[in-house]
């Protein structure tokens, strides 16, 4: 049994935990994406173990539900841990929104790396291989039925209008302000 801490509507969290598949109307929980790209704008996809029951061999972005006492950051950066073998610093995570889903909110973090596939530490237990793919390559293979779409209209949307941005509060009013980092 796995339990999350629930959400009202407003996505305020309330005094109270559920089993995450017992959710009724009104009670949310927090979800985490993470698109973790490289400097050649590469992003990373992990592809499902072909035993699953849902989604079997299909490549996808890292993701994850948060669990109890989790905010989403801790929950991604623990999802990166689990499922690539990935050690992300907060300072490292840019925050990119939350979008709502059927008694779930999703938050969306972008992870800016050059990581050698050949280090990841894949779990054994969900994920069966790691790749760089193109942007142009993953909207083909969510064409051709091989990529996950969850959250891949998004994803296109923020890369093409605002990757490389971010938001900040100028004068009391949010302003997108070029990012700059350095990859390592």
């Amino acid at each position: 049994m796995e339990l999350v801490d629930i959400y009202n509507d407003r996505h305020e969290k309330l005094d109270y935990t559920k089993e995450r598949k017992s959710l009724e109307n009104g009670e949310n929980r927090l979800s985490c994406f993470i698109w973790v790209i490289n400097d050649r704008d590469e992003i990373l996809l992990q592809q499902r173990l072909a035993s699953t029951k849902k989604m079997p061999n299909m490549w996808g972005t890292t993701a994850g539900g948060a669990q109890v006492g989790d905010s989403s950051l801790s929950g991604a950066i623990r999802e990166l841990k689990e499922e690539l073998g990935i050690i992300a610093n907060k300072e490292e995570m840019i925050f990119i929104g939350s979008y709502k889903r059927i008694n779930d909110f999703v938050e969306v973090w972008l992870y800016k790396k050059n990581i050698n596939v050949a280090d990841l530490i894949l779990e054994p237990a969900e994920v069966q291989d790691a790749r760089w793919f193109s942007i142009d390559d993953f909207e083909k293979m969510i064409a051709d039925g091989r990529g996950i779409n969850s959250g891949y209209d998004i994803f296109k949307m923020y890369y093409q209008n605002f990757y490389d941005r971010h938001y900040e509060i100028i004068d009391g009013k949010p302003v997108a302000v070029k990012y700059k980092q350095e990859f390592i």
